[in-house]
């Protein structure tokens, strides 16, 4: 089996566009409302983001070996893939020091607050499989993953080109505001992952809010996010903090919506769970493209 092959099971890559999506957002954000934007801050910050993602990543099918050692199992990557579990540890060491100096770096550049957010996400994203209660078998996985990725990431790609204003007032709650859709959206790819494994989620010790809403409210929820995505970007828009071109995302509403209908019909993640991911990166792709637009014309 090639390396390449073993480097994309393990590390997953095709999940990167998630954790990217994010810092286009607050690209958009920063040069948008705060009409500041650094070339390299912004190249160092999707640079860390992604390997630490990608970090994140390798570790969840590491500890997915752990639980199914000595188990013929899809979800036994490392197994699947002839991949030891030295070489995994090594990966997942070496990606996260890499995004750490370079997160470092970006600290000594433009202060602390990068720091303070680097290591909440840091700790998230090991305790979110790892640790004697991974938040992974909680019912907090998607709130944890939407905040993660979807608010820690616009934040930190905002400040990274705007730190040297004078005025950053409200900088937190604004940042709130422009995240919205992609913490809706993000979360979103956890929660329809989570229906469809909600049958054997409990054999696992996995709890996850769908154990407790059942099917019937996990999709609901489902369906309500989307909604809320999108009304996050009309109130970004009212208050100014995107550009109206980015509305243009509400023409993927019908698509959305087809998608939508489908995984609700047959949920299940072989077949439909795909339509989750089409969906959150229309809406943000969509986003951003109109926000970028508007940026350049």
């Amino acid at each position: 089996m090639s390396l390449f092959k073993k480097a994309n099971a393990l590390l997953q890559t095709k999940a990167v566009v998630t954790s990217f999506m994010p810092c286009l957002l607050g690209l958009l954000f920063a040069g948008n409302y705060y009409h500041s934007f650094h070339l390299f801050n912004s190249l160092m910050i999707v640079v860390s983001v992604v390997a630490f993602h990608l970090a994140v990543n390798a570790h969840n099918q590491y500890k997915d070996y752990e639980r199914f050692r000595g188990k013929d199992s899809n979800n036994n990557i490392l197994k699947n893939f002839q991949i030891t579990p030295a070489q995994a540890r090594t990966t997942i060491i070496g990606l996260a020091l890499f995004s750490m100096v370079i997160g470092l770096i970006l600290v000594y550049r433009t202060g602390l607050p990068v720091l303070w957010m680097g290591m909440l996400s840091f700790a998230v994203g090991y305790f979110y499989s790892g640790g004697p209660y991974p938040i992974s078998k909680t019912p907090f996985g998607e709130l944890f993953s939407g905040l993660t990725m979807g608010y820690n990431i616009t934040f930190l790609t905002t400040y990274v080109n705007m730190y040297q204003l004078i005025d950053i007032h409200g900088l937190w709650f604004k940042t709130l505001i422009v995240a919205i859709p992609a913490i809706f959206t993000i979360s979103n790819i956890m929660l329809a992952n989570n229906i469809a494994d909600r049958r054997e989620d409990p054999a696992l010790g996995r709890k996850t809010i769908v154990y407790y809403w059942g099917k019937k409210g996990g999709l609901l929820l489902w369906q309500v996010s989307f909604v809320i995505a999108y009304a996050g970007i009309l109130l970004a828009v009212i208050l100014g903090y995107l550009p109206v071109l980015t509305l243009l995302c509400l023409l993927t509403i019908p698509v959305v919506w087809r998608n939508t209908v489908r995984f609700s019909k047959h949920p299940k993640k072989e077949t439909t769970f795909l339509y989750a991911i089409i969906n959150a990166q229309l809406i943000l792709a969509a986003t951003v493209i109109g926000g970028g637009l508007a940026l350049i014309f």
